[in-house]
């Protein structure tokens, strides 16, 4: 992942050599995950808490859709990324699902709008099948991380590859279902003893 300054300097590249663009928005008006990323310096999470900042944010995505939807290297807006439960209830995310899906296609049939599996306690994997089942285009981001949590932390090398070979194929293995909705693994984490 690389944060652009300038897209369309950027966006000179990704044609010359042929690259697509996701457009992710990483900090929603209150923070949906309260890490440094996502705008908040104090750890406050109050992103999905009110309409105003859903409607805010899908303002948002309406504006950047506009902007970079004549680009040939635009290939999906991913609506808002990690995030977090249960700050961010899965009614309010599902909510602004719908109205930031309604704004990209305002503007386009044919980018892919990508949305974030919440990350933390309450999610579940598959908690938004039935609203991307609902949508054309859709695809759902997942995380995978292997640093977060301490049974990695004495992991040799090889003992990391095989638990993520194991867990993370059983888990792709339950999200990618023959008539489910798209999956891409967004982001992830490998860290062992080098």
């Amino acid at each position: 992942m690389c944060l652009i300054y300038n897209f369309y300097t950027f966006e000179k590249y990704c044609r010359k050599y042929g690259l697509k663009v996701i457009v992710d928005l990483h900090a929603a008006p209150g923070s949906q995950n309260g890490f440094e990323h996502s705008a908040s310096r104090d750890a406050s999470q109050e992103w999905g808490l009110t309409h105003e900042n859903i409607r805010q944010t899908i303002n948002v995505i309406d504006f950047l859709t506009a902007r970079y939807v004549k680009s040939p290297s635009l290939y999906a807006i991913e609506l808002i990324n990690e995030p977090l439960s249960p700050g961010v209830s899965l009614s309010s995310l599902e909510e602004y699902y719908q109205g930031g899906y309604d704004a990209v296609r305002a503007h386009s049939q044919t980018v892919y709008v990508v949305l974030s599996n919440r990350l933390g306690s309450e999610a579940k994997p598959r908690e938004l099948f039935a609203l991307a089942s609902g949508f054309k285009g859709a695809v759902i981001d997942v995380h995978y991380y292997s640093l977060f949590s301490n049974i990695f932390d004495n992991m040799t090398v090889q003992e990391n590859i095989d638990f993520i070979h194991t867990n993370r194929s059983s888990e792709l293995s339950y999200l990618t279902t023959s008539n489910g909705p798209l999956i891409f693994v967004g982001m992830t984490s490998f860290f062992g003893v080098y």
